[in-house]
């Protein structure tokens, strides 16, 4: 398990594997259907989506806060920056990515 570089908070997920898929499912839709724009900033990525998805991205966004407490959440009406210090940057990238989530 790795550790941000503040050692904080462990970077691992709390969800069982059902739950995970469910998960990933439902921000793979988000991400597909409603992402207007996508950028990387110091310490991780930036998601803009469509007017009316505030809703459903404020929802996942609550979800992952209980599960993934090493990443900050900065929400902004329809977009959010993610970040998080050390190797939690590429790890919360690849995990939010409009990219990685489309494989």
């Amino acid at each position: 398990m790795n550790k941000n570089s503040a050692g904080d908070n462990p970077i691992a997920c709390a969800l069982s594997t059902g739950d995970l898929a469910k998960r990933e499912e439902a921000w793979r839709t988000l991400l597909t259907t409603s992402v207007l724009a996508q950028e990387r900033v110091p310490g991780g990525l930036r998601l803009v989506v469509r007017a009316g998805a505030g809703e459903k991205l404020n929802a996942l966004i609550d979800a992952e806060r209980i599960c993934c407490s090493w990443i900050t959440f900065a929400v902004d009406g329809e977009s959010v920056t993610m970040t998080a210090p050390g190797d939690g940057e590429e790890v919360l990238v690849h995990m939010f990515s409009v990219d990685a989530l489309s494989r």
